[in-house]
């Protein structure tokens, strides 16, 4: 697309005139927060400008219509669509909704980076059954273990692979996650697992007898290789998870209010483990799009409808927030940064709606906390928060 037929869109859009597949393209720039062949760039400063004032001022019509009439919410997608192009000139950008004062803003990405506090990457410990050790980073590649028919090769996108022979006497294994650290895994039966920050899998080098086993903390997702003989078992402190063959994202950060498993595709079954045993008369069986809740003080596992979207962001690159409040954005920066975070005064109320990518520098994330009244400094690796 050129430059003049997306200023052509942006014009009839903001006329009310453009075709639904019109409003599906800035909805779908929306969602990739990129433009092709650099449409913006190819636009002088007063082009950008006007372009500017005119997507604000549709945006700030939407939003005087949704935050005053009680039949529409807030997170109307014709409000959306109006935002794009606003979004797509911030780069990266994230809504704030403030439930107090019924406000939305579009902050910009920082152009003079000032933060040394980096991103996390792929990078995880490895420990074999004997408590020996093995570090691996983003740059290693190749194999990692040759050993007793065991094979252990890590390819150059950063996923490490299991391969076996039947004869392996099976031992176990556990990959653990730093804070501003993922993974990715294939185990011996072709099932595939991403590892979130702060997380880690205990498995067997080889799986045997009628069921697969793994252990886990943390965040992770796992697409389960179909196996109708030997179901999969995921144990947490909390839950017992019993899979055939399915796509599913398991939360079990401790700091979190409740244990979360969103199911995306096939089925699982959520038992609560109580003194070590699952309850298995009081499981939940999961249809695609919906996840089950466990604390660990109540006996009931409540199901519901999920956003799976948001779910499994983290896996895909970006975080999703929608109506999150300041602790529960914190947490995730928190570990995906390798930080602390230190609360002074009030917390905010302010609710944050939206996506950034997981790439963005720290500075990226507190500008957008500034813009919204939230004071914030780094001190070392601790993030304070004044309000």
């Amino acid at each position: 697309m050129d430059k003049k037929t997306f200023l052509d869109i942006l014009s009839k859009y903001n006329k009310g005139k453009a075709s639904k597949q019109e409003v599906d393209l800035l909805e779908a720039y929306y969602e990739l927060f990129e433009v092709e062949e650099n449409i913006l760039d190819q636009m002088d400063l007063s082009e950008k400008q006007l372009l500017k004032q005119q997507m604000l001022a549709r945006v700030l019509e939407k939003n005087i219509e949704i935050v005053t009439t009680k039949t529409k919410t807030w997170y109307d997608r014709s409000w959306l669509s109006a935002a794009a192009v606003l979004l797509i000139l911030c780069s990266v950008g994230l809504l704030l909704f403030k439930k107090d004062r019924n406000e939305i803003a579009v902050v910009k990405k920082s152009e003079t980076p000032t933060a040394v506090i980096k991103p996390g990457k792929n990078q995880a410990i490895l420990t074999l059954s004997d408590g020996s050790t093995i570090g691996l980073n983003e740059e290693e590649k190749g194999i990692v273990l040759s050993k007793n028919g065991l094979l252990v090769t890590k390819s150059g996108d950063g996923e490490l692979k299991y391969e076996t022979n039947e004869e392996l006497i099976p031992t176990t294994n556990t990959i653990t996650t730093p804070r501003g650290g993922q993974y990715q895994l294939v185990l011996t039966d072709g099932t595939k697992v991403w590892l979130n920050a702060q997380s880690s899998i205990k498995f067997p080098t080889r799986f045997a007898g009628d069921t697969r086993v793994v252990h886990i903390t943390g965040e992770v997702y796992f697409e389960v290789a179909k196996n109708k003989k030997m179901p999969f078992l995921v144990h947490t402190h909390n839950q017992k998870i019993e899979v055939l063959g399915t796509h599913f994202n398991v939360n079990t950060y401790i700091d979190e209010a409740a244990e979360k498993t969103t199911l995306i595709e096939g089925s699982v079954k959520v038992a609560k483990v109580r003194d070590g045993f699952a309850e298995m008369k009081s499981a939940k069986l999961l249809r695609p799009g919906q996840e089950a809740l466990l604390t660990s003080e109540s006996s009931l596992i409540k199901v519901g409808t999920a956003d799976t979207e948001a779910a499994i962001s983290w896996k895909n690159g970006y975080f999703k927030f929608d109506k999150a409040d300041i602790q529960t954005v914190m947490r995730q920066i928190s570990r995906w940064y390798d930080v602390d975070v230190k609360y002074v005064g009030n917390k905010s109320s302010d609710l944050f709606v939206g996506k950034i990518k997981r790439t963005e520098e720290i500075q990226g994330i507190l500008r957008i906390l500034e813009r919204s009244k939230i004071n914030t400094s780094v001190k070392g690796r601790t993030i304070i928060i004044t309000n």
